[in-house]
C-alpha cells in the first residue's frame, strides 16, 4: 500500500511539472491542491485491481432556503442528463459508458454535501476522472430534462413517504430546529420540489459547482503519477469561481422548551423517535456523544443498553440510536418501534431512563472497552474496502475536513467514563429535546374516499406545477424511441501490466473426513479475512411446516449455545467491531451467513462459529421473545406496499402444497404459537452437516494453520447426508391475470408483474438469459425499460425486469416499479410496450456489446473485497460448478451472439401470461 521509492521520486517530477502542490500527508492518506482550489485525496490500495472515485461538492440541503428546497437534491439528478461533450444524444453520457464497463456509480445528497462516485476496474480511472471534470461545470441544464425528471424525483419522495420512518424524521428535524436550515428535508419540501423553475437550478449550479468548493477523492488500485496528470489534464484547465462561495451563517438558538409531535395515518406499529440538540461535528463533545451511541446500540446489538432494555422486555420490536455529525450542530436520535398492544408512554419511559442513566452512573469498564474495540477494528475493517474508505473521507470533508477522520480513532480512545456523564447530563434534557409519536390509525378512522394526493387528483383542475410532476403526458412511441437511440460510443481502456492467476490454481479446497467442505484463498495485506458458510437448509426442506421454522431456527442459533450466552456472543462480536455479523440468513435452499472480521480474531470467532453452528440450545425464553418480535415484523408487513405485492405474486403463481408458495401474512400470524424449541432443535439436527455445509474463507491468512483451526473446531462434528433438491415444475398461468391489494395512505404504488420460469443455473441458456434481462430491465437508468419509463416519461423513480431464484428453477422472472397511482395505467402500458417490442425486435448490436461489458465489470467489481470473493466462491460450490467458475464467466459471455440473447428473451419472457400485481392507495 505504501509507495517505493520509484514511485515517490516520479511523483515528486510529476507535481513539480505540473506545478501541483503536494499539502500534506497523513495516514498514507495524500493531499494534493491545484491553482484553481481543488483539493485532491490519494490513498493507494493495491489489494484487488478496482478504484473508486468521489468528488465531494460543499452544497448540501444546509445552503437552501423556503422556495428552493429540495435543489440541491433536485440538481444532483440533473448531472446524469449530459453536457455538451458528453450526453445521451451522441451515445457517449455518462450512463452510457459507465454502463458498458461494469461500474458501479451513482450521486447522494445530505445536509452538507453532494456526492459523486464510481467503482470501476483500475483501468478505467481515466475516463472516470474526465467525466467527472466534464459535468462540473459543462451541464447542458435543459428544460425538457428537468420536466420528465421532476416527476421521477417526486416519486422518489413518495416512495419514501410510505414509510413512517422518514414521515417521522421529516417532522423531527423539522420540528427540532426553526432557523437553521436543517429544518428542511434534503429531498425537499414537496410543493418546492413541484414548482422549482429550471433557472434556479441553474444558478444553484454557477453557484457551488466549482473546483475551490470540492474535493475529489481517489482510493485504491491506481498509479499516483498517472492519476496526477489526469487529474491536472482535466480538472486543472477549469477556472475557480469568479465569486466567493456563500457560506451558511444562520445558526439554531438554543431550544427552551420540549417539543412534541404525533402523526396519526394507516400504518402497523406505533413509533417513538426522540432527537436532542447535539454540537457540529468539529466539537470535543461530539468524541463522547459519538462512544454513547455505541453504549446504546441498536436491535443489532443485542450486549447493548437499548437492546436490553427495550427488545429484551419485549417492549419494542427495533430500537436504534443515531448521532448525525454534521457540520453544523445537529441530533441525536433514538427511536423505537413497538411490540403490538405495548403503551407508547412505556417504551418512551424507558428510553428517557437509560439516558438519564448516563448522566447519574458510570459506564462499566467493559462496555467502554468494548466501544473502544468496536471502533477501532471498524477503521482496520475499512481499508480492506477502498470504497467504504473512500466514503468516511468523503463524509469527513463535508463536515469538518478529511484529518478529522484520522483524528478520529485517537479521540475516541481518550473519551473517560467522567466525559461521558458530563455529556449525558448536558444535552439530554427534557428542554433540549423533540418527541415524535407516531400512531397507526383503525380501519374506523380512514374516510372511505381517501386518495393518497388529496387536492393533487389528476383532473382538469390541477395546478401545473402539480400536473407536471404526474409525467409527461405526451404520448411515446417506443418503437420509434427505442429506434432512435444513437450508437453507443466504445469506451477504451488504459493498458493493464497485471495478469491474475486463476481462480481455480489459487482456491485451496479441502473437503475434511465428515464431509465439510472448505475453500481457502490467501488476499496478503488487507488485515481481515471475509468468512462465509452456507448449509443445506433452506425452507424447501420444511416448507410442509409452519412457514417461519426455519427463520426461528436461524434466528435463535445465535441466542444462545452449549458454550456461549446471548449476550456474550454479542459481546464477543461487539469487541471485534462485527456487531450483528453472525446472523444467518435463509433462502430457498440455504442458511447462510457472512463476515469480515479482523484476521486477529479469526481464532476466537471460528470457535464461536462452530458452537452456534453445531450446539444452539434453542432456549424457550428466547424462542417467546422471537415470537413477538416476529409477530411485530409480519404486522408491518401488512402495510408494506412492495411486500404485499410479492406475497400476492407468490400465492397466485404456485399452489398451496408448492415450496415457493407463500401464505397471507395473517395466517403466518396465526401459525406463530404452533413452533416450539423442540420443532426448532428437530429441524437443525434434521438438516445442519458438515456433509451439507460449505465453509469459505479469503483473506490475511495463512492456509495451512486455518485448515488445521477449521479441522480443530469442525472435524468431530458429525451429521445426516444432506437431501435432494427437486423442484415440482409449474405451469405458467394460460392468460395474464390482475390483483389490486388497497392499502391506506400510501402515496406511492408499487406494481409487479410476473410469471414462473424454467430457468436454471445449469440451464445451457443461462448466460443468455441473464443478459437478455439486463438489456430489458437491470437497471433503471441504462436498461430498455428504464430509458422509456423513468427517463423519457419520467414516472417512476425506480423500474427494474430481473430473475428470482434460479438454482433449481420454478422461480418467478419479474417487472417491477413503484408508481404515483394517478400514472398507474400509463405506467402499465408502457412497460407492456417496452416488453413486447424487445421480443419483436431483439437485443440491438450495441446493448449486445454493452451488457457483455456491463456483466464483465461488475463482476470483476463485485470482487474488489475479500467478503465478496467468499461468497462468489461459496456460491459457485453450492450449484456445483466449483471454482473454475469464476474463470469461466468471461468465456460465458464473450461467446453470446444476438441469435442465443433473443432465443433466450423469447423463451424465458411471456408478459401475456403473467399477473400483474398493484398494491397502494388508487
Amino acid at each position: 500500500m505504501v509507495n517505493t521509492l520509484d514511485t515517490v521520486d516520479k511523483v515528486e517530477q510529476t507535481i513539480k511539472e505540473l506545478g501541483i502542490r503536494r499539502v500534506t500527508e497523513s495516514k498514507n492518506v495524500v493531499e494534493y491542491a491545484l491553482d484553481n482550489g481543488l483539493k485532491v485525496l490519494f490513498l493507494e490500495n493495491h489489494t484487488s485491481p478496482v478504484i473508486t472515485l468521489l468528488v465531494v461538492y460543499k452544497v448540501g440541503s444546509r445552503n437552501e432556503a423556503v422556495g428552493h428546497t429540495g435543489s440541491t437534491h433536485f440538481l444532483e439528478h440533473m448531472l446524469f442528463k449530459g453536457t455538451k461533450k458528453h450526453n445521451a444524444e451522441k451515445g457517449n453520457g455518462i450512463d452510457d459508458l459507465l454502463t458498458q464497463i461494469g461500474a458501479y456509480w451513482n450521486a447522494t445528497t445530505w445536509f452538507d454535501r453532494t456526492s459523486y462516485f464510481e467503482v470501476v476496474p483500475s483501468e478505467y480511472l481515466e475516463l472516470c476522472v474526465e467525466l467527472e471534470a466534464d459535468r462540473m461545470r459543462n451541464l447542458l441544464l435543459r428544460q425538457e430534462d428537468h420536466d420528465s425528471e421532476m416527476s421521477v424525483v417526486r416519486n422518489e419522495m413518495e416512495r419514501g413517504e410510505n414509510y413512517p420512518e422518514e414521515a417521522i424524521e421529516k417532522e423531527l428535524y423539522a420540528i427540532a430546529f426553526r432557523e437553521h436550515p436543517y429544518h428542511h428535508p434534503t429531498i425537499g419540501w414537496r410543493s418546492d420540489v413541484e414548482g422549482v423553475e429550471m433557472d434556479r437550478l441553474r444558478e444553484f449550479y454557477n453557484t457551488y459547482y466549482w473546483p475551490n468548493n470540492a474535493t475529489v477523492i481517489l482510493v485504491g488500485d491506481f498509479d499516483p503519477s498517472k492519476a496526477l496528470g489526469h487529474m491536472h489534464k482535466y480538472f486543472g484547465k477549469i477556472p475557480k469561481s469568479p465569486h466567493p462561495i456563500p457560506q451558511v451563517y444562520t445558526t439554531e438558538p438554543p431550544q427552551e422548551g420540549e417539543r412534541r409531535f404525533e402523526i396519526h395515518r394507516a400504518g402497523d406499529l406505533p413509533k417513538v423517535w426522540m432527537g436532542y440538540h447535539v454540537p457540529e461535528a468539529s466539537h470535543a463533545d461530539n468524541y463522547p456523544l459519538a462512544v454513547i451511541r455505541h453504549i446504546l446500540g441498536s436491535t443489532y446489538e443485542r450486549s447493548s443498553r437499548l437492546y436490553r432494555k427495550l427488545i429484551d422486555s419485549s417492549i419494542a420490536a427495533e430500537v436504534f440510536a443515531r448521532h448525525d455529525d454534521l457540520k453544523d450542530p445537529a441530533l441525536f436520535i433514538l427511536g423505537a418501534t413497538l411490540n403490538p398492544d405495548v403503551d407508547i408512554e412505556k417504551a418512551e419511559t424507558a428510553i428517557f431512563e437509560e439516558l438519564e442513566r448516563l448522566a447519574k452512573e458510570p459506564v462499566n469498564d467493559d462496555e467502554l472497552a468494548r466501544a473502544r474495540s468496536a471502533n477501532r477494528k471498524g477503521t482496520i475493517l475499512s481499508k480492506a474496502d477502498p470504497s467504504s474508505l473512500a466514503f468516511m473521507l468523503g463524509e469527513a470533508e463535508s463536515k469538518a475536513d478529511w484529518h478529522w477522520l484520522m483524528d478520529y480513532d485517537d479521540k475516541f480512545d481518550a473519551v473517560t467514563k467522567e466525559d461521558i456523564m458530563k455529556a449525558a447530563a448536558k444535552y439530554f434534557i427534557k428542554s433540549n429535546r423533540t418527541v415524535g409519536h407516531f400512531y397507526p390509525k383503525s380501519a374506523d378512522e380512514m374516510p372511505e374516499d381517501f386518495s393518497s394526493d388529496g387536492a393533487d387528483e389528476h383532473d382538469e383542475e390541477m395546478p401545473e406545477p402539480a400536473a407536471k410532476a404526474h409525467g409527461k403526458a405526451e404520448e411515446i412511441n417506443v418503437t420509434e424511441f427505442l429506434n432512435s437511440r444513437p450508437p453507443v460510443a466504445k469506451v477504451k481502456a488504459a493498458k493493464s501490466s497485471t495478469k491474475t492467476p486463476t481462480f481455480e490454481s489459487r482456491v485451496v479446497k479441502e473437503v475434511l473426513p465428515n464431509g465439510l467442505t472448505l475453500l481457502l484463498l490467501r488476499n496478503p495485506g488487507t488485515e481481515s479475512i471475509g468468512i462465509t458458510s452456507t448449509t443445506k437448509a433452506g425452507k424447501f426442506f420444511s416448507y410442509k411446516e409452519p412457514g417461519a421454522l426455519p427463520d426461528f431456527t436461524a434466528d435463535l442459533m445465535t441466542k444462545g449455545s452449549q458454550n456461549y450466552g446471548k449476550i456474550q456472543i454479542a459481546e464477543i462480536l461487539e469487541n471485534m467491531g462485527i456487531s450483528g455479523s453472525l446472523e444467518f440468513s435463509v433462502d430457498n435452499y440455504r442458511m447462510s451467513f457472512g463476515s469480515h472480521l479482523v484476521a486477529t480474531d479469526l481464532p476466537q470467532f471460528t470457535d464461536l462459529l462452530a458452537d452456534v453452528m453445531r450446539n444452539p440450545l434453542f432456549l424457550e425464553e428466547e424462542l417467546a421473545k422471537t415470537k413477538i418480535e416476529w409477530r411485530a415484523r409480519l404486522t408491518e408487513a401488512l402495510s408494506n406496499t412492495r411486500l404485499m405485492a410479492w406475497n400476492a405474486v407468490r400465492r397466485s403463481l404456485y399452489s398451496p402444497d408448492h415450496p415457493f408458495y407463500e401464505q397471507t401474512y395473517e395466517e403466518q400470524l396465526s401459525e406463530i404459537d404452533v413452533i416450539t424449541s423442540t420443532d426448532l432443535s428437530r429441524l437443525h439436527s434434521r438438516l445442519f452437516s458438515p456433509k451439507g455445509t460449505i465453509l469459505t474463507l479469503v483473506g490475511d491468512m495463512d492456509v495451512d494453520k486455518t485448515i488445521a483451526l477449521m479441522k480443530d473446531k469442525f472435524g468431530d462434528w458429525q451429521g445426516n447426508d444432506p437431501l435432494s433438491i427437486e423442484i415440482p415444475p409449474v405451469k405458467m398461468l394460460t392468460k395474464a391475470q390482475r390483483i389490486d391489494i388497497q392499502l391506506k395512505d400510501k402515496r406511492s404504488t408499487d406494481l409487479i408483474i410476473a410469471h414462473t420460469t424454467d430457468l436454471q443455473r445449469n440451464s445451457k441458456d443461462f448466460y443468455a438469459a441473464k443478459l437478455a434481462n439486463a438489456a430489458l430491465g437491470q437497471d433503471t437508468i441504462t436498461s430498455r425499460l428504464g430509458q422509456v419509463v423513468r427517463d423519457k416519461a419520467g414516472l417512476t423513480y425506480g423500474v427494474y425486469s430481473s430473475f428470482s431464484d434460479t438454482a433449481y428453477g420454478a422461480a418467478p422472472w419479474s417487472v417491477s416499479l413503484s408508481v404515483n397511482p394517478a400514472n398507474l395505467d400509463r405506467a402499465l402500458a408502457l412497460v407492456s410496450e417496452v416488453v413486447q417490442d424487445y421480443l419483436k425486435n431483439g437485443i440491438s448490436k450495441d446493448e449486445l456489446a454493452k451488457e457483455t461489458g456491463r456483466a464483465l465489470g461488475t463482476f470483476k467489481v463485485g470482487l474488489s473485497s475479500s467478503l465478496g470473493i467468499a461468497r462468489a466462491l461459496t456460491e459457485f460450490e453450492f450449484l456445483g460448478l466449483g471454482a473454475q467458475e469464476l474463470d469461466r464467466i468471461t468465456d460465458h459471455y464473450l461467446s453470446l451472439t444476438k441469435e442465443k440473447v433473443d432465443a433466450a428473451a423469447r423463451n424465458y419472457f411471456h408478459p401475456d401470461k403473467a399477473v400483474t400485481v398493484a398494491s397502494g392507495t388508487f
